[in-house]
C-alpha cells in the first residue's frame, strides 16, 4: 500500500472512532434533550386551611387591620401546622392569640412577654430545650412568628396534658404559670375567671360553641 493508501486508511480509522465516542452509553441513556423524561412539575403548596375560614379571617381584620396579607397567610399556615402537630384545637390558639397580643406579631409585655401568643424571654430557653429547637437568644427571636407560635402551641399541649384536659387549669397556667395554679390548687382556691372568659368570649366568636375539656 502506498503513502497516499495508508494516510487515508488511517483518517478512516480515526473518523470512525469519534464517530462511534459521540453520544456513547452502554446503558442506553438517551442523549438528546427531546428525548430526555420529562421533569415532575412542582407540587404548589396548598393555602392555609384558616385562609377560608371567615370568621377567623373576620376577627383578625377586628383586631388588626393593618395586618399585611401575607403576615395573615404566615400566622394561618403556622397554626395550621402546629395545630395538626400537637392536636392542640385551631380555635382555642386563635383565641388565645386575640387575648395576649391582638394579632401584633411585635407585640411586647409588660414583662419580657413577646410576640403574638407573648411567650417570656425568660423561659423560652427552658421550652426550646425541651422542643428540639435552637433556643432564642434575644428578644427580636421571639418575634419571629413561627418560632413564637411553635412555641406557645408547644406550651398549650403540655398544660392540657398535664392538667388532664382541663381548659380552665390550662388557661390559667398558660396565663399566670403553672406554680400559680398549682399553690392555688393545693390551698383549694378558685382560680381566677378573668382571662378565661377572655378567652372563651373569643372562642364563641368563632364556633358559637363555649370553651370545652380537651
Amino acid at each position: 500500500m502506498g503513502k497516499k493508501g495508508r494516510k487515508a486508511l488511517a483518517i478512516g480509522v480515526s473518523l470512525l472512532l469519534v464517530a462511534t465516542s459521540i453520544g456513547c452509553s452502554s446503558q442506553g441513556v438517551a442523549d438528546d434533550s427531546q428525548h430526555l423524561p420529562k421533569a415532575e412539575p412542582t407540587p404548589k403548596k396548598q393555602p392555609p386551611k384558616l385562609l377560608s375560614d371567615e370568621d377567623f379571617l373576620a376577627l383578625v381584620n377586628k383586631l388588626n387591620p393593618r395586618l399585611e396579607q401575607n403576615t395573615i397567610e404566615l400566622i394561618a399556615d403556622t397554626i395550621d401546622k402546629y395545630s395538626a402537630q400537637y392536636n392542640v384545637p385551631t380555635d382555642l390558639i386563635i383565641s388565645i392569640i386575640a387575648v395576649e397580643s391582638e394579632f401584633h406579631p411585635s407585640c411586647k409585655g409588660t414583662l419580657d412577654d413577646t410576640g403574638l401568643m407573648q411567650i417570656r424571654l425568660k423561659y423560652a430557653p427552658y421550652w426550646a430545650k425541651l422542643m428540639g429547637i435552637k433556643a432564642p437568644q434575644v428578644r427580636e427571636d421571639l418575634f419571629d412568628i413561627e418560632t413564637n407560635i411553635h412555641m406557645g402551641i408547644y406550651i398549650l399541649q403540655r398544660l392540657l396534658t398535664r392538667y388532664d384536659g382541663s381548659m380552665e387549669k390550662t388557661l390559667v397556667a398558660y396565663n399566670a404559670g403553672e406554680t400559680y395554679v398549682d399553690r392555688k390548687l393545693q390551698a383549694e382556691l378558685t382560680l381566677p375567671q378573668k382571662y378565661v372568659k377572655k378567652v372563651s368570649r373569643y372562642h364563641m366568636e368563632l364556633s358559637s360553641m363555649p370553651l370545652a375539656a380537651y
